[in-house]
């Protein structure tokens, strides 16, 4: 490895795609993604340990509409 580049420790293996095309992602965009989404998991009710894997799912709606923020789907 070249002087002034920077290792990091790769902990997950983590994938985008949007409209079904992956999208490439270096290994510090990886973690970055993971960890955000691991954190973002552990605050959640019902999530006790770190889980071993996470999928998410994110669909455009046709047309925005109001909702109450405080209530669950």
């Amino acid at each position: 490895m070249s002087e002034g580049h920077r290792v990091i420790k790769k902990s997950f293996e983590t994938e985008m795609l949007v409209d079904g095309k992956k999208l490439p992602l270096n290994h510090m965009m990886q973690e970055t993604i993971a960890n955000v989404l691991v954190g973002f998991s552990k605050t959640l009710k019902g999530s006790e340990t770190s889980p071993r894997s996470i999928e998410v799912k994110i669909k455009k709606l046709p047309k925005q509409i109001d909702v109450d923020a405080h209530t669950y789907p």
